[in-house]
């Protein structure tokens, strides 16, 4: 109930619902289907057009406008089917770790994963995960990571799109090398170096991962100091995914997570977000 509220008294919410080109096509589609339906009445004498017209104008615009409203309610999840390449991708605002399947975390090239000694952010995506699955105990996480590189070879900086898997609580966690480390121990992304990791990811559950449920959070556009608006950023995601899938079938769902905290007053909501996809995404 909170989300559908501040989603209500969102002014980019109504900007969408009413006065965008979606919104008022969506109104005027209704008015005309309920007037189609009156002409209809109309004929078989059941409703008397010339008596009540006048009045009628406002009351069918009036309806044309809720029927809009309630087809483009607050939603939390969207999805895109892709029947013919047998995979879905699905937009959801929530929490990246209650994915039913594996979950990718945003990492950096140097896979530094000290959040108790403070080079990690506890806030920050991998400062989560390490809170939630390996309190008070970072360090078999730390040491998981190393013997994964170590049996790979060569040294820190890997590149963009190196992918470390870790399994635990029965889930699978890919940890992704999207970022960069600079000398201050801060992290920034680039579009390029996004893609470059987006390519990595792919192609590593590709070769390498199970067959399932695939959750992504929106990378590089908080820590990452990447400056992308997330609407962008869902669209390169999902972009990236349908191009590798053309190379092989990665995953049967890929989820978009957005957290709620970014959606709440955002200029964009998931049906602006769907109907964008839905135009950018070719298959």
């Amino acid at each position: 109930m909170r989300f559908a509220w501040e989603t209500f008294t969102s002014l980019a919410y109504w900007r969408y619902v009413l006065f965008s080109t979606q919104g008022i096509t969506s109104v005027l589609a209704y008015f005309g289907g309920i007037y189609l339906v009156v002409e209809a009445l109309d004929f078989f004498d059941v409703y008397s057009r010339d008596k009540y017209a006048s009045a009628a104008f406002f009351v069918f615009l009036a309806l044309g406008v809720l029927l809009s409203i309630i087809a483009r309610r607050p939603i939390k999840t969207t999805t895109i089917s892709f029947p013919n390449r047998d995979y879905a991708i699905e937009v959801r605002i929530g929490d990246l770790f209650d994915a039913a399947g594996a979950v990718m975390i945003s990492s950096n090239t140097e896979f530094e994963s000290d959040v108790a000694g403070g080079k990690i952010a506890p806030s920050s995506l991998q400062g989560q995960f390490t809170g939630r699955y390996f309190t008070g105990n970072q360090q078999e996480l730390i040491d998981e990571i190393d013997a994964i590189l170590n049996d790979r070879g060569g040294d820190p900086p890997y590149p963009l799109g190196t992918v470390v898997p870790v399994t635990t609580h029965g889930k699978t966690f890919y940890f992704l090398a999207m970022a960069e480390l600079n000398e201050h121990g801060n992290a920034s992304a680039t579009e390029r170096g996004v893609s470059d990791a987006l390519d990595g990811l792919w192609k590593f559950i590709h070769q390498q991962g199970e067959l399932q449920e695939i959750a992504v959070p929106i990378i590089g556009t908080g820590r990452g100091r990447l400056q992308m608006p997330k609407r962008k950023m869902i669209e390169e995601i999902a972009s990236s995914f349908v191009n590798a899938s053309k190379d092989g079938k990665i995953s049967d769902r890929l989820v978009i997570v957005l957290r709620k905290e970014d959606a709440i007053g955002s200029e964009y909501n998931l049906w602006d977000i769907k109907d964008h996809l839905k135009r950018s995404l070719v298959t």
